[in-house]
């Protein structure tokens, strides 16, 4: 799917019901824990009721998504929908970033059946599945900003947001969690990583402002929430054109616990060890010639030559999102 210029029509929603198009339903049958496979049937008896033309398609494993995703824009389908948590978005995103120019754009739509669902809170004025079907029949399209990362030759987007740093410890831990219900397992992966991480120096140049100090966690935000319900980000607008970004200094355990139950109301902002910036591309570089580990989206990614770059892909992607949404 081809970048193109903003236009006026980017800032003017277009309404549309998907009554009547083709669609395809990516569907990850263990997000959040089983549940996607659980609501099958629900989800089908909700498309067909809206007279949607539709298939729904299971994902087999990492990376299939993306396939799939390539597959209906090949297929000429109007709508696609990723039904799962974040990674499935993440890759379903990736498929429609990296396919080749069709002669339809189909739109990206959202049924978040997922343990975290943090993209859609930057989309969604209600958070569930009931809020997600509405958008099917009212909705409107809005195109929103993909993040763009590159190191070591590749090329991967991110739709929701970028860490490097203690963020990438939790994500480490989540792997090795039980299944807890929500934001529990993110806050408990958080406390464990956050007994044991160590800040790394870092070199950050944001829109040529450069920085070099040692830092416990970078977030770049395309939306305001990661980690199941940290608002690291909390001002993120997801087609502002811009990055928010959140750098945290090194900290002692005193001021962590000061600090980290004020994430969750998007305060910590506040804290002389935070600092918020917005950027439209991003430079990373770590100290030495070891790895660099980041993440996006929650998926684990590793530099070999410790330097990423982030940039932002204006209005790159259409999705359906409910008239009112959030961040508008």
């Amino acid at each position: 799917m081809s970048h193109r210029p903003t236009t006026l029509a980017d800032t003017e929603p277009i309404r549309r019901s998907a009554a009547g198009e083709r669609a395809v339903v990516i569907l990850n049958p263990i997000a959040g824990g089983g549940r996607g496979r659980r609501l099958r049937a629900e989800i089908t008896r909700e498309l067909a009721a809206r007279r949607i033309d539709f298939t729904i398609q299971e994902t087999a494993g990492p990376g299939h998504a993306t396939e799939l995703a390539r597959d209906a824009v090949s297929d000429g389908a109007d709508l696609v929908l990723a039904a799962g948590g974040d990674g499935t978005i993440h890759e379903v995103v990736n498929g429609l970033m990296t396919a080749p120019a069709a002669a339809r754009e189909p739109v990206l739509a959202v049924l978040p059946v997922g343990t975290g669902n943090d993209f859609i809170k930057a989309v969604y004025p209600g958070r569930g599945l009931a809020a997600a079907l509405r958008a099917l029949d009212t909705g409107h399209v809005r195109r929103l900003d993909v993040g763009r990362a590159e190191w070591d030759g590749e090329v991967e987007y991110f739709v929701n947001g970028f860490g490097t740093g203690v963020d990438v410890e939790v994500v480490r831990r989540l792997n090795r969690l039980p299944h807890l219900p929500g934001l529990w397992r993110y806050l408990a992966a958080a406390i464990q990583a956050l007994a044991v991480y160590r800040p790394v120096p870092l070199r950050l140049s944001l829109d040529g402002r450069v920085r070099e100090r040692r830092t416990m966690l970078l977030a770049v935000g395309n939306g305001p929430c990661q980690a199941g319900g940290f608002y690291l980000t909390p001002q993120a607008t997801p087609d502002d054109h811009r990055f928010d970004v959140c750098i945290v200094d090194e900290m002692n355990y005193l001021e962590i616990a000061t600090v980290l139950p004020r994430v969750f109301r998007g305060t910590h902002g506040r804290s002389r060890k935070v600092t918020m910036e917005r950027a439209r591309g991003i430079t990373v570089e770590g100290s030495g010639e070891g790895l660099l580990f980041f993440q996006m989206d929650g998926e684990l990614r590793q530099a070999h030559g410790a330097r990423v770059q982030v940039q932002v892909a204006p209005a790159a992607l259409p999705v359906l999102a409910p008239v009112g949404g959030a961040g508008k």
